[in-house]
């Protein structure tokens, strides 16, 4: 399977694209439905993540990525201003909740504001 990418507008509305987005990659993946639904689950978390910090992002992007120990999948927010009245989600909740959908959850913080999830979906056995 070839490297994906999708960019959408950093807007609550568009996490349904990314979703099924997802749900397509999956399929291609030959990733069972339960585990496609975890997966799903992953990324609508991994998106109100980044949807609520500190800073208004212009964008999402969703990238999967076929490597030998998994399927890797990264969501980044993109672009933005800074929103200091927000009170960010809180990132350690959101990693636990992730975790328990998906392996390797990774957050990348950029001045104290989650900027990327990254999460692996082991190997095809």
């Amino acid at each position: 399977m070839k490297p994906m990418a999708l960019t959408v507008p950093a807007r609550e509305e568009w996490i349904l694209v990314l979703r099924m987005a997802m749900s397509g990659v999956s399929a291609l993946y030959g990733v069972p439905v339960d585990v496609m639904d975890d997966l799903n689950t992953a990324v609508e978390e991994s998106c109100d993540l980044l949807l609520h910090q500190d800073y208004t992002a212009d964008t999402l992007t969703l990238r999967c990525e076929e490597r030998p120990d998994g399927l890797h999948v990264t969501l980044n927010a993109e672009g933005g201003t800074d929103r200091p009245e927000e009170q960010p989600a809180d990132a350690d909740i959101a990693r636990l909740i992730i975790q328990t959908l998906v392996r390797d959850v990774t957050l990348e913080e950029d001045a104290g504001s989650v900027r990327c999830v990254h999460m692996t979906l082991p190997a095809r056995m």
